[in-house]
């Protein structure tokens, strides 16, 4: 559906751009990045704000797999994110 490539949108996707429905989302929401991400810490902090309510981490010593590149932040921020939400109401 994207194409041939990451690089190369080609696909049935290509003029997709669900971001006018962000403020529809209404549960908890993490985004994150890596300081050196292509999805880049300006980008994924503008499209944190346009869904209410929603978190932004950027990780300070990842591309874009934080997961694997610091794997302990990552984990202490989800888990705290993660336990956070169950602390809400209806959480």
């Amino acid at each position: 559906m994207w194409g041939a490539s990451e690089f190369t949108v080609t696909g049935t996707l290509k003029d997709f751009d669900a971001t006018g429905r962000l403020p529809e989302i209404e549960i908890p929401a993490l985004f994150s990045c890596g300081r050196f991400d292509e999805a880049t810490p300006e980008a994924t902090e503008y499209y944190a704000g346009l869904v209410p309510d929603a978190e932004f981490h950027v990780f300070e010593n990842s591309s874009h797999m934080p997961g694997i590149e610091e794997p302990e932040a990552y984990v202490e921020v989800v888990r705290e994110w993660v336990n956070r939400q169950e602390l809400r109401p209806g959480g």
